[in-house]
């Protein structure tokens, strides 16, 4: 597996003088999010190439069709997330990364799940990898909820990370001496796309601890929030 940097915490600015690249990067953020998130008023027929679907006027129940927004954490960092809320209230040193909103069918659990597509910028070449826990947790979490509801969920937390000594770290091109407890970086793992090719996706992980010699790296998230945005009942 491959890192790459994100974004250190330790970095603090020495100045206050406006960084007009970074705002720009910012705002370009925010656009692709609210772009992303319009694009979603047309989830029906996404679902369904036909667009036989009727949006529900109840609770969610297993087999119904439901649009998700999403934050995936470590601690009270948001690691993933679909919300532009969300984003918009990280500071500029520890931005999440930024996927569309989810499309889940209520109670399906699966055993592969391929990832979603990230959208925040282009130095993402690689899309999400959501692990097929996760999708699970999600899948099932949403049950019971109405729209607009919200639910938080225990994840896959410490069980996924990986430890580093401080040879390995610089091997992986990890500057050793800078990355600090907090500082979150990208994580590429092999994964098949659809069509069962092998190909590449990344993991937003977060350095939860360190010492003179080794890092861990941790790319299971602690907890997931849930926010049902829509479900529908799929009609003959």
């Amino acid at each position: 597996m491959a890192v790459q940097t994100k974004s250190n915490s330790g970095d603090k600015p020495q100045k206050k003088d406006i960084n007009w690249t970074q705002v720009g990067v910012v705002c370009f953020c925010v656009l692709i999010v609210v772009m992303c998130i319009v694009s979603f008023s047309g989830l029906s027929t996404i679902f369904n190439q036909n667009g036989n679907v009727t949006p529900t006027g109840g609770v969610v129940e297993a087999g119904n069709l439901v649009e998700v927004e999403y934050t995936m954490y470590i601690n009270n960092t948001p690691m993933v997330t679909s919300s532009i809320d969300v984003f918009n209230a990280s500071s500029v040193d520890k931005l999440p990364a930024v996927t569309q909103n989810l499309g889940v069918i209520a109670g399906q659990q699966v055993d592969v799940v391929n990832g979603t597509a990230i959208l925040i910028n282009s130095s993402y070449e690689y899309p999400f990898r959501m692990l097929n826990q996760e999708y699970n947790q999600i899948a099932s979490g949403v049950v019971g909820l109405g729209a607009g509801q919200s639910r938080t969920v225990q994840s896959t937390g410490d069980f996924f990370k990986t430890t580093y000594d401080k040879e390995t770290a610089k091997e992986m091109g990890i500057d050793y001496a800078n990355w600090t407890v907090g500082t979150m970086g990208i994580m590429n793992f092999p994964t098949e796309d659809a069509t069962g090719n092998l190909t590449m996706a990344i993991r937003p992980a977060l350095v939860t601890s360190k010492t003179d010699e080794e890092m861990v790296l941790q790319y299971g998230y602690d907890t997931i929030e849930m926010k049902v945005i829509q479900a529908y009942t799929t009609t003959a």
